[in-house]
């Protein structure tokens, strides 16, 4: 047991090596759970490296997704960490705000599609009176 927790503990601090200079700083909830779930976090960047290399879309429509999901969502550290890889992958900055502004559109389009039913309980006629 103690070896098989030997070899998490070397992994994760390859892993985070090999991340920092690849990327330089690294979002906090990565630290904190390599610190506190080690295995969590090993299984975290194994699914990552599915998900990010084992498919034909091209690198640079999985940055620009991954970005414009991150900010739909409001995850700003998530944004900031794809908008870091945007910039590596010289991605043109025309494209990363065209990105984000599909984002804003599917968002400020699922928040309208959401009201319908407050809309239609709202009948207009019955509202103004």
């Amino acid at each position: 047991m103690q070896d098989m927790n030997t070899d998490i503990v070397k992994k994760v601090q390859e892993s985070l090596e090999k991340m920092r200079k690849s990327k330089g700083k690294l979002p906090e909830f990565l630290e904190i759970m390599a610190q506190e779930v080690p295995d969590v976090f090993l299984h975290h960047l194994e699914t990552k490296d599915y998900a990010m290399h084992y498919t034909e879309i091209p690198d640079k429509f999985k940055v620009l997704i991954c970005l414009a999901v991150s900010a739909a969502l409001g995850l700003e550290k998530m944004v900031e960490s794809f908008a870091i890889s945007a910039k590596k992958h010289e991605i043109p900055h025309e494209e990363v705000v065209h990105a984000i502004l599909l984002a804003r559109f599917v968002k400020s389009s699922s928040v309208f599609g959401e009201s319908m039913t407050a809309m239609k309980l709202l009948n207009k006629d019955e509202y103004h009176k």
